[in-house]
């Protein structure tokens, strides 16, 4: 019985001891459960205020950032207003300089003019003083006071051609003489042709500044007068004792036809007007001369001199372009009467076939001889001839052909070039 008592006592002590321990156990989870529930409250808490604090951080750095951003905008709002004002102040500036130059410019065009004018009254006046001691010169010496010939009235590129050198004086002696300018710019012109004469060019092959240049000549076409007047020189003197008009005018054209090939760029230069200087005067002069003694009128022999000069001009100009054409080719060129045979058709060029067969071509179309006068020069002469014979026929002068310009319609034409007398 008391074993059995103690059994049940040990077992309710048991019981009571596993009661104990599990409400322990469970008080120990509850405690923990409360543990991690505070601590999850804590982590939530943190994580809170963590999530607070950035976005406060975040507020405050995009409040900085548009801050920033207004302060940026302000002050490129001030560099634009800066630079505006910049650019302006530079526009002013730079039309206040444009103003300035224009101002200058405008102020040395009209000192240049002053200049010019200047020196064109005082050219006038020396020539007309020039003219005056002559005149009394002339009148002491007992011959017939020479009329001066007023320059002003001629064009300013055959005016300088007839300038008289001025008188002697003391100081320095002038830099430059007219024959200086001509024979710099001939040299020029032989050398790299017509197209290197300028103003500048002139100048430094002379060692002077252009503008220095001006005070000799008023413009390039003034140069071009004076070198072709000073290249073709004075005409030889040719009198009956040479033979009839036809040697005479033979003589002519041979000794004029060294001075051309020398100086091929007188095709370019030379116009009926351009070179009415002292040497051109004297070869219009032997040209007529020698027609003195034939019976036709003095336009038929101005007509008839004119054709041949203006013959001359042209082989010059065919001599001095295929001088060109030679220089400018490196390849060989086939010859013309070659390029033709290639080209035409018996059936529709017979005529230029037989030319070219005949060697038509193969011979040069203008003397390579200076002394032998052209084909086309003695087809001339003959026509002259032939007119003579035809005036010597009739008792009146031989009339001109119909629309024949007369002698003061050749020397009014002033654009089209000639050597002599066209």
């Amino acid at each position: 019985m008391d074993e059995q008592q103690d059994q049940d006592a040990r077992r309710e002590a048991d019981a009571l001891r596993r009661d104990r321990e599990k409400a322990e156990r469970l008080a120990r989870r509850e405690a923990e459960k409360a543990q991690k529930d505070r601590e999850k409250a804590a982590r939530d808490s943190e994580r809170d205020e963590a999530r607070r604090r950035q976005d406060a951080e975040r507020r405050e750095r995009d409040l900085a950032k548009a801050e920033q951003n207004i302060l940026r905008e302000r002050e490129r709002a001030e560099q634009e207003q800066v630079k505006e004002a910049e650019r302006r102040k530079n526009e002013r500036e730079r039309a206040a300089r444009d103003a300035a130059r224009e101002a200058g410019r405008a102020l040395r065009e009209a000192e240049k003019a002053q200049r010019a004018a200047a020196l064109a009254q005082q050219r006038a006046a020396r020539e007309a003083e020039n003219a005056r001691r002559q005149a009394q010169r002339a009148e002491q010496d007992g011959a017939p006071p020479v009329q001066p010939t007023d320059l002003s009235r001629l064009p300013a590129d055959v005016a300088v051609l007839w300038r008289t050198p001025e008188p002697a004086r003391r100081g320095p002696r002038p830099g430059l003489t007219l024959e200086q300018i001509a024979d710099a710019a001939i040299a020029l012109a032989d050398a790299e042709g017509i197209g290197a004469v300028s103003m500048a060019r002139l100048a430094e092959s002379l060692g002077f500044t252009t503008m220095s240049l001006y005070r000799y000549v008023a413009s390039k076409d003034e140069v071009l007068a004076l070198m072709t007047d000073r290249a073709g020189g004075r005409a030889p003197s040719v009198g009956p004792e040479v033979g009839d008009w036809r040697a005479r005018l033979e003589l002519l054209v041979a000794l004029s036809q060294p001075v051309l090939r020398a100086h091929p760029w007188m095709a370019q230069t030379t116009s009926v007007l351009h070179t009415l200087g002292p040497n051109r005067l004297t070869w219009m002069e032997a040209m007529l001369a020698a027609l003195d003694d034939v019976p036709l009128t003095e336009a038929e022999k101005l007509l008839a001199v004119g054709a041949l000069s203006s013959h001359m001009l042209e082989e010059l100009r065919l001599v001095a372009a295929m001088t060109e054409r030679a220089r400018a080719t490196t390849d060989e060129v086939a010859a013309m009467g070659d390029v033709i045979r290639m080209l035409a058709d018996r059936g529709t060029h017979p005529a230029l076939l037989r030319a070219v067969d005949g060697g038509a071509f193969d011979e040069a179309p203008v003397a390579d001889d200076e002394e032998t006068l052209g084909f086309g020069t003695v087809l001339l002469l003959d026509g002259i001839e032939q007119l003579i014979a035809r005036a010597s026929s009739h008792p009146q002068p031989a009339a001109l052909p119909p629309g024949s310009p007369d002698a003061a319609e050749i020397l009014a034409v002033s654009d089209r070039p000639g050597t002599l007398t066209s």
